[in-house]
């Protein structure tokens, strides 16, 4: 576990040269580091900026020191944040002159981890703040920043206090067993236990579409040889990673790229050509394309309008006519060789034509999965969703517990189940946490965050 009562010094911005960087001090001593940084001798102002001359062994620097006084900080204690020009000598040098007037280097996440401990955040919001710096896609900056505001923690304390009533009015009768009073009664038990299994299903039921905000959309690029499909996956991604020729079965293998088109976050795969395998190679490609065509969340069918359509690709459509999908009509700039009402993009992958079309209708269709409102609570933490789920259980299973007991089952047994719902909500939330898996969560982190 850190130690959280000396002080830690690291840089807060990215590792580079940039315009201005950031070296971060928090802890007891982050007055006094900033002193010797800078020979001031006056007390710091708090909350505004002051500029000054930073001295090291190696240079000095103009910089603007901001000093927050804790508990009114980001860690809960004293921080002290210097702004210099972005070299990474200058920033090295500072934080080289901090750690010799007192300050050790930060771990990572280690600056969140005391903001943590001292209950600046919680848990679920602690881990927004790796989310929200690690997040490559408007989806996943929104959701995370939800979280650092507190959505998700709101409606977790909101289950929490409703199965903390009920522990302690049925524990209360469970005290008087022998005069038989009961501070609630048992179909009121059920009612509420039902009421929270229904809010916490509906927190559960967001984690396919948190899942996919997290990790992108699987967006699989199928069709028959020689359509086009490689050259509309290099057109998508803006370079060419997969192999274009004219040779039908030029692709063997799944080729894929995470990149966000359109603001939506995907994982794009381009595939064989789906037809029977000339050799044993082909066929494995084959056979690798179906798979991922199954486990797609979006399938874009490429079919080739300058020939007519064949049965397979007939089949094709078929297949994936009750699933989300786009259908692209390829090689637009050539004469057009069927029209059968099929609603096709006109996309030209050699001249860029309707690309851009395509990108937007492959991110409506990722938009539209996993359903739900784009405004709810979102849990996109696989650690929140198995913790809910778990909660949930142990709710369900007292609330069916009462019903096939016709509102007879004693209290001790649903007192049992609530509690083990408390203990997974608590986890969720890092009230009863081990510090190994605090350890492992703020490793995850960059340093000085």
């Amino acid at each position: 576990m850190f130690s959280t009562d000396d002080t830690i010094v690291a840089v807060a911005t990215a590792a580079g040269h940039a315009g201005v960087g950031l070296v971060r001090v928090s802890g007891p001593a982050a007055a006094s580091v900033g002193f010797g940084l800078t020979a001031r001798t006056t007390a710091w102002p708090p909350r505004h900026a002051v500029r000054v001359s930073v001295a090291t062994v190696d240079l000095t620097a103009d910089a603007l020191a901001t000093f927050f006084p804790g508990p009114a900080s980001y860690t809960g204690e004293d921080v002290l944040e210097v702004s210099a020009h972005g070299s990474p000598v200058i920033l090295a040098a500072i934080v080289r002159r901090s750690i010799e007037l007192g300050a050790r280097p930060a771990r990572p996440g280690e600056f969140t981890l005391r903001a943590f401990i001292r209950g600046k955040l919680d848990l679920v919001q602690a881990e927004a703040v790796r989310d929200l710096v690690a997040a490559v896609s408007p989806a996943q900056v929104r959701a995370a920043a939800a979280q650092l505001e507190g959505s998700l923690s709101a409606a977790l304390v909101q289950q929490v206090d409703s199965l903390r009533r009920l522990e302690t009015l049925l524990e209360a009768s469970m005290d008087f067993p022998d005069e038989g009073y009961r501070f609630i009664e048992p179909p009121e038990v059920h009612a509420a236990l039902a009421a929270v299994a229904q809010g916490m299903a509906c927190l559960v039921a967001t984690g396919g579409r948190g899942q996919l905000v997290r990790d992108g959309a699987r967006v699989v690029i199928a069709g028959v040889p020689n359509v086009g499909k490689s050259s509309v996956f290099n057109a998508l991604v803006g370079a060419d990673r997969a192999i274009v020729t004219p040779i039908a079965g030029t692709t063997r293998d799944l080729v894929s790229e995470r990149l966000v088109i359109d603001g939506a976050l995907v994982v794009l795969t381009d595939t064989a050509g789906l037809r029977d395998g000339a050799d044993v190679v082909e066929a494995e490609g084959v056979r690798r394309a179906s798979a991922a065509v199954d486990t797609a969340n979006v399938v874009v069918v490429v079919l080739d309008g300058s020939r007519v359509m064949s049965d397979a690709e007939r089949a094709l459509l078929a297949s994936v006519a009750d699933r989300a999908h786009v259908v692209v009509r390829n090689k637009a700039d050539l004469a057009c060789a069927w029209i059968d009402g099929t609603d096709a993009l006109p996309v030209s992958a050699r001249s860029g034509q309707g690309v851009p079309a395509l990108a937007a209708a492959i991110a409506r269709a990722v938009s539209g999965l996993g359903g739900g409102d784009a405004e709810s609570v979102l849990v996109t933490n696989e650690r929140h969703r198995v913790l809910l789920a778990r909660a949930l259980d142990h709710v369900r299973h007292a609330a069916e517990g009462m019903a096939t007991s016709g509102h007879q089952l004693p209290e001790e047994f649903v007192v049992a189940d609530i509690r083990a719902a408390l203990l997974a909500l608590e986890e969720v939330t890092g009230r009863r946490t081990a510090d190994a898996l605090l350890d492992e969560i703020f490793a995850g982190f960059c340093i000085g965050k």
